[in-house]
């Protein structure tokens, strides 16, 4: 079994700026080498709280069954905060506003946050009937004086929160970007994954209680952070990424700055079509960054065909699309680390920093051209 292709949340180099452009803190150092060393997927196996069940045991799960009727595009409004929705003339009176902070049903429990994954862990968070685990990590130089980027991230499949934190290490990348970081596990219920691919774009019945847990967690973590309601951001990786593709694609993205899609897209199983991911035009033309590992990108699904239906629908659709077109299928793009000993990956915390809420459709500061951490296989989709 190949290993899970890690979520890429990466630490620019030291002295780069952080997502807010204040100055940066701490140095970092490299993704586990092991992943360097296989470049392909990982079943979560490296996590000493999981299981090694790989991916075919997830596909085996009979947690949930795929249902063909279940790709009913009026769910992607069910559940949907009103407040999320963005009005159609609000460019024309100026910058487009951010929609309120949702608000919680009922008192937000106490969270749990720290610097580290083993400080930061919540446990049965109460959220639309079900008991939510997630990290909520928080950079120790926190001020309640700054409002402060919160991001999303979605692992890949049967891995953990913990991945997404050790492999990218995500403890130097909040004290260097100053932000808050929302990693949240997959759903279980009685011990089982309730969803095939950890993440509901295939059993779309339940896709509105995830969504109302993004905004439940996003409402307490503002009532007792201090957020910047112009900078939540979303990512993912693999079924992490084709989840925040189907997160794109809902009313739950209009309150998203941008997003980030590292092998995922918009997914579409050749053989049956039961979980073809389809788009729906977005009023907020939120930029979008689309990386994938090129036409070797495979592994249950073309995430190749998925990754260029996903750039082509967004541009389509008004929204600023920039792509990285990797040659390491679907494993770690093959980017040179910074010479002065940076992450390899800056530029997906850049496009972060460089992309908040509001900019006018199609439009971003890297129209004249992409920063130079940007390597040559990356470029601004026409």
């Amino acid at each position: 079994m190949r290993r899970a292709l890690p979520v890429f949340l990466v630490i620019l180099a030291c002295g780069r700026a952080p997502l807010d452009a204040d100055a940066g803190v701490d140095s970092d150092a490299g993704l586990d080498a092991g992943f360097v060393a296989d470049g392909g997927l990982d079943a979560g196996s490296q996590d000493a709280g999981l299981g090694d069940a790989g991916a075919d045991a997830g596909l085996a799960d009979d947690a949930g069954a795929l249902d063909a009727g279940d790709e009913d595009a009026g769910l992607r409004d069910a559940g949907a905060d009103a407040g999320s929705s963005v009005d159609a003339g609000a460019r024309d009176a100026g910058p487009l506003l951010p929609p309120p902070l949702p608000t919680y049903p009922g008192s937000c429990p106490t969270l749990v946050s720290g610097a580290t994954a083993a400080t930061a862990r919540n446990t049965g968070f109460p959220s639309h009937g079900d008991q939510r685990t997630f990290l909520l990590l928080v950079p120790s130089s926190y001020t309640p004086n700054k409002r402060y980027p919160v991001v999303f991230g979605y692992h890949w499949l049967n891995s953990s929160a913990n991945s997404v934190v050790r492999d990218a290490e995500l403890e130097s990348a909040i004290a260097q970007f100053e932000f808050i970081a929302v990693v949240p596990e997959n759903l279980e219920v009685s011990g089982r994954k309730a969803y095939q691919f950890d993440w509901p774009f295939v059993e779309t019945m339940s896709a509105p209680k995830e969504l109302g847990f993004f905004d439940d967690v996003l409402a307490c973590v503002a009532q007792q952070f201090s957020v910047d309601a112009s900078r939540v951001h979303v990512f993912g990786a693999s079924a992490g990424g084709l989840w925040t593709s189907y997160l794109s694609t809902t009313p739950t993205v209009n309150r998203v700055a941008s997003v980030l899609s590292i092998s995922g897209g918009l997914g579409q199983e050749s053989l049956t079509n039961l979980w073809r991911i389809d788009w729906a035009p977005q009023q907020n033309k939120f930029p979008a960054l689309v990386v994938w590992g090129g036409s070797a990108d495979f592994f249950i699904l073309n995430f190749d065909l998925a990754s260029r239906r996903y750039r082509d629908a967004l541009r389509g659709d008004g929204h600023f699309v920039t792509q990285c077109v990797h040659s390491a299928g679907h494993g770690i793009p093959p980017f040179t680390a910074p010479a002065d000993g940076g992450t390899r990956f800056p530029m997906f915390w850049e496009f972060f920093r460089d992309h908040p809420y509001g900019l006018a459709p199609g439009t971003s500061p890297y129209r004249t051209g992409l920063p130079g951490d940007f390597p040559s296989v990356c470029s601004v989709v026409p």
